[in-house]
Parts: structure tokens; C-alpha cells; sequence
């Protein structure tokens, strides 16, 4: 039985992902023209941006000066893309009735991130927010992961990590968690690594958590 659920944001509670492709698309096309396809954005997304910047630019840029592009263009449009997906706030309401422990991991910047969920009406429901902000690097990297954990005082072998990319299994393969993909946006082919569970939408994962859970967590 795993009491304690962390939650990737973008693309996993929130149908936001071509509003994040749209803003780094945005960045890049000013700062590093011609450098990436949509296709490639697509293929990166749930990556950090600090980790976007270093692929697109190496150390020759202006960190500041992308920064606060890229903020501006998020800040301008984030409120007409907070979007949830189908059933994932009665569900999140239904899981914390039952007694799962709530949190979520994003490589988000923390301004956006509670943001985010407080437009979407879900602030209420996690007991921690851990963003790109709080730690010293973003997802794959398991900092993330290990800090909410810290911040809960659970330990790895209670905890799934629900994410929808590559950088939220590989972050919870670091701190030792299982990982669930949720496949929103269709199932996608894993080469190197593997979630350990995948669901097709939120409700199929909420339902047999809610029902392990009822048959006492065997």
C-alpha cells in the first residue's frame, strides 16, 4: 500500500501542456532561433527550464534576460490555461477522504505552481508544494522527490510518484519510488526506462487506489 501520492502538475492535473510548449517555444524562438522544432519541445516536455537552457544554449546566454522573457509570456497567459483534466479534483477530494497524504513535485517555478492550483481550486487538498524553486534541481534529478518526502516524513517504499514524462519516472527511480504514468496524452514508448505503473486517466488510477485501499492495502 502506498499512503503517500506526489503529483507531477503539468500534463499530469493540469491539461497545460501546449501552454508550457507555447511559452518555451516563445523563449527559444527569441533567444536561440531555429534551434528547436515544436516536435522537439513536445518530446522534452517535463524537462526543467534551467536544463532546457543549458541544451539550447550551453553557457552562452543571458540567464536573467531568458528568465524574465519567458516569465512575461507565461504571466500574460497562464490564467486562460489552467485547464484540469476530467475528474481529477473529485478524485483528488475522494483519495484524501480516504486518508492518502497528498503533494505535489513539479518543475514548475513555485509563482506558477500555486498559482496554478489555486485557479484550478485545488490548493486545499496537498499538504506540500515542491517546486523547481525549493531545490537545487529540477526533476530527473530525486531532490524533489526526496524533499517532499522529508517535508511529509514519509519514507520511499509509502510513496508513488504520479508524473506523465520520462523525468518523473527517472526522479522517482532516484529516490527509490515507484512510479505511475498517467497517458493523457497517449501511450508513449519507453526505451531506457519504465513507469511501473501506468493508467490511462486519472479516474482508473483513483479507482483501484481507492479500492486497494478498501481491501486493506493488500
Amino acid at each position: 500500500m502506498y499512503p503517500c501520492l506526489l503529483f507531477d502538475l503539468d500534463g499530469t492535473l493540469l491539461d497545460s501542456r501546449e501552454a508550457v510548449i507555447d511559452a518555451v517555444a516563445h523563449t527559444a524562438e527569441r533567444f536561440a532561433p531555429g534551434v528547436f522544432t515544436r516536435k522537439d519541445l513536445v518530446g522534452r516536455f517535463g524537462e526543467s527550464f534551467d536544463d532546457f537552457l543549458a541544451a539550447a544554449a550551453g553557457e552562452e546566454y543571458d540567464r536573467k534576460a531568458v528568465m524574465d522573457s519567458y516569465f512575461s509570456y507565461v504571466r500574460a497567459h497562464h490564467a486562460e490555461h489552467v485547464r484540469l483534466f476530467p475528474h481529477v479534483r473529485e478524485d483528488l477530494e475522494r483519495l484524501k477522504k480516504a486518508g492518502f497524504r497528498l503533494a505535489v513535485v513539479t518543475n514548475k517555478q513555485r509563482e506558477f505552481a500555486v498559482a496554478g492550483l489555486e485557479l484550478a481550486g485545488l490548493s486545499e487538498l496537498f499538504e506540500a508544494v515542491v517546486s523547481v524553486d525549493d531545490v537545487s534541481r529540477g526533476k530527473p534529478s530525486a531532490e524533489p522527490i526526496e524533499k517532499a518526502l522529508s517535508l511529509l516524513g514519509m519514507e520511499p517504499e509509502q510513496a508513488l510518484m504520479i508524473g506523465d514524462s520520462r523525468y518523473d519516472v527517472l526522479a522517482a527511480v532516484g529516490a527509490g519510488v515507484k512510479s505511475v504514468v498517467l497517458e493523457w496524452y497517449g501511450a508513449e514508448e519507453w526505451n531506457y526506462v519504465s513507469p511501473d505503473f501506468r493508467y490511462a486517466d486519472f479516474r482508473s488510477f483513483a479507482e483501484e487506489m481507492l479500492a486497494v485501499k478498501a481491501q486493506g492495502g493488500e
